[in-house]
């Protein structure tokens, strides 16, 4: 380029390219698409280089915003020829709204897959045979209606009925989703059967209270507890311990990681608190 031309503040399609982040060859997609011309072309300094401005610094960053949110180049051109400040409103509001959608979905899969994370976590820390005590934080939940078992509807149909007929707005079955059982002595006589079913959902506006809990593990298919709800019953009597509310049961292992049903890892936790001190109990870990 002349020393006139650079004057003139002229950048030819290398050094604008450069100083804006791009590739000359998407500039001259660009302005042959009729997207983003540059201001002066070759023919005018005796070459065949485009030429471009430092005030469209601005509108070439702008463009490059607008087709990265998913606006259409025919579009983009259709504003780049006929452009006001109304309408480049009104198409910047269209996208504000597409992207603030866009937030809350990648909010959204960003908590489910923690959740997630966090359940793996659990299960490839957990030993399977001990029984433990153990201080857990809130969790927040969305509880289903009571289900509702005849003597044809076992734990499989009561799950797949659960998951099919949801009608509650806010419950969201992307979260991993456990049985609920009113009591201990619930999940002692009837550890197939949960009350209801539940979300975990940390937006939910149940809640599993913090307080000190007793958990425990056993591997198999849905609905199978094994001898799990007795070792439960078998160390609180030995430990002098009473349970004070609902039993949470919750999956860390299921279809998504494991190929073998009989190898699901099945979590029970249920509140309790200390009625005695005895030797023999093993000492409470504090998480």
């Amino acid at each position: 380029m002349s020393e006139n031309n650079n004057e003139k503040g002229f950048l030819p399609i290398k050094e604008f390219a450069e100083l804006v982040g791009m590739t000359p060859d998407a500039l001259r997609h660009y302005d042959n698409k009729g997207i983003f011309r540059p201001v002066k072309r070759g023919i005018e300094f005796e070459n065949k280089y485009r030429y471009y401005a430092p005030p469209q610094i601005t509108a070439v960053k702008m463009i490059r915003v607008l087709a990265e949110i998913g606006v259409s180049l025919d579009t983009i051109k259709e504003l780049s020829e006929d452009r006001t400040p109304e309408k480049l409103m009104k198409l910047l509001s269209k996208q504000k709204g597409v992207i603030a959608d866009e937030i809350v979905f990648l909010q959204e899969a960003f908590s489910v897959i923690s959740t997630f994370l966090e359940l793996l976590n659990e299960g490839i820390s957990a030993t399977e045979t001990e029984i433990s005590v153990s201080t857990m934080p809130e969790k927040r939940i969305i509880l289903g209606g009571i289900n509702d078992f005849d003597g044809s509807v076992g734990f499989y149909k009561a799950f797949t009925r659960f998951c099919s007929s949801a009608l509650e707005p806010k419950l969201n079955l992307s979260y991993p989703v456990g049985g609920y059982f009113e009591s201990m002595d619930m999940f002692l006589s009837e550890p197939s059967k949960p009350t209801r079913f539940f979300s975990l959902d940390p937006k939910g506006y149940e809640c599993i209270p913090a307080g000190l809990y007793m958990t425990g593990y056993t591997r198999g298919y849905y609905g199978q507890t094994n001898d799990l709800p007795e070792r439960m019953a078998a160390f609180a009597e030995k430990n002098g311990l009473v349970f004070t509310g609902p039993v949470y049961n919750i999956y860390l292992f299921d279809e998504l990681s494991v190929s073998d049903p009989d190898q699901y890892l099945l979590q029970a936790t249920a509140p309790v608190k200390e009625t005695r001190r005895t030797p023999s109990r093993r000492p409470i870990r504090h998480l």
